[in-house]
């Protein structure tokens, strides 16, 4: 009896299971999820109704065959008997073909539930292999074979690609059991499943290899010799097509073999096809880049630095100070990088300017003129005329011309200017004075305009004594009072008024001397003035009208 009730449940189980599959087929244009629910939810009712429980159905995995022979049998009696009789005829064999196909059905169903019970339900994957219908052991062999097949590909720089195989290190697969527990947690009465939808399972591959037999081949690569290996370079500034310009750096292919070779584990670790040198971060960089702040800054102050252009002139000379000299004016830290150092660059400048002076400053340098008395040559040293730059004005002139980005033609800043520039200096519109022969000669434009005698300072006192070289005419006036040194009682060694007054050397210049009844000859040695030029009141006045500050006054001695 109890038999026959479990059979009973069976047909009725088919029944539903037949219902439910026709419910899937008819509506399979709904989304897949909502038809595998309503699957997975028909699955379950059929069990539970068909053997309450898998405790219940243990007992029902395998197929009672006898059994089925003898409902087969008994249907077709049946059928038989329903012909004889002539009643109801095809009703009855229809109800017998569906009894045998719902009895098949739930046999066919229980036998799968017991076939599937050690093995992998159909359209099951792990790690992308195809293990439908295998066991744990045939699965792991599969993952085994692929493990033993294994390669990995290491890609460098310039398209190079190496391979290192598995057999080369030892490569092998180690079952821990992950296979196993996913066939554990398979249940076998949802086998049919597997005809809707696979399963893909990803699990760990328990691997095994010889780290340093995996070292030794990636030093055997060529490109991992350091013969063979180019050294990353830095960007760097470089003056191109008359402005400054950053030089991109260049990677290099310097690989650093520890950083190679902890991602060259961690990919074979897991079983990947490929790892990267470039991605993995293992080459050598350079150390500055074209986008490196620094660098950008560098270049931007040279350049304004090439855009500076000061040409002094020197007469028929010039000195041209470009910015690749005043880039080197600039401070740079032990990596070439411009530093702001205001106080150096002054210091540089400032050292620029002395060096203009030491060779352009002419005045108190040796002269050579023609002596108008004797037609030959005399060199006459010492005085104050000529050019003399004002340092501290150059100075701050330049270092504002920098700053402005100046181009310019220019003359330095003079506190002392001659009439010309070249070795003769003094031009054409002069006073000689000859020293020796107490007479003087005052040339305009190249032309004798005047001459006359004179007296000088007294020789025999050395205090006295007008001294020579070559000056410059400081200023005339007229009608001042000369004095000499001032004494204790606030009264003056001398006090002489003249009518025309024109100093070239400090306190002593050319003046008129009406004092004096005659000039010329000896009579300066001992009875001479206290260093000026004491000239008839006639030669003075010509002098005076036509001479201006700034010329020329040579002095000298012939003896």
């Amino acid at each position: 009896m109890k038999k026959k009730t479990q059979q009973k449940k069976m047909q009725q189980a088919e029944k539903k299971a037949e219902a439910a599959v026709r419910q899937g087929e008819k509506k399979q244009t709904q989304p897949k999820s909502e038809m595998e629910a309503k699957i997975d939810s028909a699955m379950e009712k059929i069990i539970q109704d068909t053997i309450g429980s898998q405790e219940e159905a243990a007992a029902y995995r395998e197929p009672d065959k006898k059994a089925e022979k003898k409902q087969k049998k008994a249907a077709k009696k049946e059928i038989r008997a329903e012909k004889k009789k002539g009643k109801k005829t095809g009703i009855k064999i229809a109800l017998g073909i569906t009894g045998a196909v719902i009895i098949l059905a739930a046999a066919g169903y229980g036998a799968g539930a017991y076939y599937y019970k050690d093995k992998f339900f159909k359209g099951t994957t792990i790690n992308h292999i195809a293990c439908e219908n295998m066991t744990v052991e045939q699965a792991e062999d599969l993952i085994r074979k692929k493990v033993e097949d294994y390669s990995i590909r290491v890609q460098f720089r310039n398209d190079q690609t190496r391979e290192i195989k598995g057999q080369d290190i030892s490569y092998a697969y180690v079952s821990d059991g992950s296979v196993q527990k996913l066939l554990d947690d398979q249940n076998p009465f949802t086998w049919i499943k597997g005809y809707f939808r696979g399963t893909d399972y990803e699990t760990a591959e328990n691997i095994q290899y010889d780290k340093e037999a995996l070292r030794a081949q990636l030093q055997s690569f060529d490109c991992m010799q350091a013969a063979g290996m180019e050294a990353p370079t830095d960007a760097y500034i470089d003056f191109r097509e008359n402005q400054f310009v950053i030089v991109d750096e260049t990677a290099g292919t310097t690989v650093q073999e520890d950083v190679m070779f902890s991602a060259l584990e961690t990919a074979v670790a897991g079983s990947q096809e490929s790892v990267s040198a470039e991605e993995a971060g293992a080459y050598a960089a350079p150390a500055v880049t074209k986008e490196d702040p620094t660098l950008l800054h560098q270049r931007d102050v040279w350049n304004s630095c090439a855009a500076v252009t000061i040409t002094y002139t020197f007469g028929d000379k010039t000195e041209v100070l470009d910015g690749m000299t005043v880039k080197d004016w600039m401070t740079y830290d032990e990596n070439g990088n411009y530093v702001e150092d205001p106080a150096t660059l002054e210091a540089r400048v400032t050292e620029f300017v002395g060096w203009l002076a030491e060779n352009y400053d002419t005045v108190g340098r040796d002269r050579t003129i023609t002596s108008t008395a004797t037609g030959e040559p005399i060199t006459v040293s010492g005085g104050n005329y000529g050019f003399q730059i004002n340092q501290l004005k150059e100075k701050a002139q330049l270092l504002e011309d920098i700053a402005n980005h100046v181009v310019t033609v220019r003359e330095p800043v003079y506190s002392k200017a001659g009439v010309t520039y070249g070795d003769n200096d003094i031009g054409g519109t002069y006073v000689e004075i000859d020293l020796t022969s107490q007479h003087l000669w005052f040339y305009r434009d190249g032309a004798l305009l005047m001459d006359t005698d004179f007296v000088s300072g007294t020789y025999v006192m050395r205090d006295r004594r007008t001294p020579g070289g070559v000056y410059s005419l400081m200023y005339k006036q007229t009608n001042q009072v000369l004095r000499g040194r001032k004494l204790e009682d606030g009264t003056y060694e001398y006090e002489q008024p003249v009518k025309y007054w024109m100093p070239f050397n400090g306190g002593i210049g050319l003046h008129d001397a009406n004092w004096r009844y005659s000039f010329g000859g000896s009579i300066y040695r001992t009875s001479g003035s206290h260093g000026c030029i004491n000239l008839p009141t006639s030669a003075a006045a010509t002098i005076y009208e036509n001479i201006e500050a700034g010329c020329p006054v040579v002095c000298f001695y012939r003896e």
